[in-house]
């Protein structure tokens, strides 16, 4: 369960990567601006919880997870400050390397090349295991993918690295021309397949709170490529991480736009190779009467949570996630007024 956690630590510096490159501080028009107290309630709080945010504090809400394999979780806190100013002060932070679990990373260009993935470099170990790659859960592969590294045992180290850079550009070049529908489902063996495509579909489709206050945004995360914004600022990046001892190839699309007085920010990991299939997490700056609503939800899909048990194994894990969050979120918060 724990390898579904790890993705989340990534992301405050996400959200201080889009805001100190300024795509947060777009301007708009001054409009009607909702009070904090109808926006909280849209966001599914009520009593005593609506009442801790309007205090400073930051308060978990109860989001349902979309399939058996999400943990679920979601924050909100209010700042007063606006969107705009709110975008001068977080501090900035890289994407990935403020992980400390990053072993090398890179961007890539449009529409890709191997060049992108040049810095990726794998052991003879890592070669030994995509080269015996089954179906099932231990690794996240396509069947041709699988049937792809296999034709490589006996081979080198480097055949395979290289493979793996082919296999992670391919993926990159479907989801960049197709988005959802461009991406692989995972082979999990005996006919069965782990159609990730459709938990991240189900992840924004059930944000809420996008239908009312960020729309147009939501329509992107369904729509991409076909569905664009005014502004809107996006890249591209692979990583290798080291999580738990196990190296890990991650995928990851990072969007940013305003729509209307709003501003949102989206992670969205759309290949893992190991430890949990997907993640999604979005932010969402909603201006209000004297400040503004931090909006935040995330999910992600493990294998590790599903089945028998599922449920309180989501329960605990999403809990864990929620804390996490919080410490974050908070050691940024005390940044910034520093």
């Amino acid at each position: 369960m724990m390898g579904a956690m790890k993705p989340c630590r990534t992301i405050f510096a996400v959200l201080g990567f889009a805001v100190a490159a300024g795509v947060l501080a777009l301007t708009s028009p001054a409009q009607w601006q909702p009070t904090a107290d109808q926006v909280l309630t849209d966001m599914g709080l009520f009593g005593d919880d609506k009442q801790r945010v309007l205090n400073g504090e930051f308060v978990s809400a109860e989001i349902g997870a979309v399939s058996e394999r999400d943990l679920a979780v979601s924050l909100a806190f209010l700042v007063k400050t606006s969107p705009e100013a709110l975008s001068k002060q977080i501090v900035a932070g890289e994407l990935v390397t403020a992980d400390s679990q990053v072993q090398a990373y890179g961007r890539f260009s449009s529409p890709g090349s191997l060049a992108d993935l040049a810095g990726l470099r794998i052991t003879s170990g890592e070669a030994q295991t995509l080269s015996n790659a089954r179906a099932g859960e231990a690794l996240n592969l396509s069947s041709a993918e699988i049937a792809a590294f296999n034709a490589l045992k006996g081979g080198t180290p480097q055949d395979v690295q290289q493979r793996l850079q082919q296999m992670l550009l391919a993926r990159y070049q479907a989801y960049r021309a197709s988005g959802l529908g461009g991406i692989v489902p995972y082979d999990r063996g005996g006919g069965s397949t782990m159609d990730l495509a459709g938990e991240l579909r189900k992840a924004s489709q059930a944000a809420r709170g996008l239908e009312k206050y960020l729309p147009a945004f939501q329509a992107v995360l369904l729509g991409f490529p076909q569905a664009t914004l005014p502004a809107m600022r996006q890249n591209f990046y692979w990583a290798k991480y080291n999580i738990q001892g196990k190296p890990t190839y991650v995928l990851t699309h990072i969007l940013a736009a305003s729509d209307g007085a709003a501003r949102a920010v989206v992670q969205r990991q759309y290949y893992v190779s190991t430890g949990y299939n997907a993640e999604q997490a979005v932010a969402g700056f909603l201006p209000v009467q004297g400040g503004t609503v931090v909006v935040y939800a995330s999910h992600a899909f493990t294998d590790q949570v599903a089945g028998f048990g599922g449920s309180l194994k989501r329960g605990i894990g999403s809990r864990i996630m929620a804390d996490k969050m919080k410490q974050m979120f908070e050691a940024g918060r005390k940044r910034v007024k520093g």
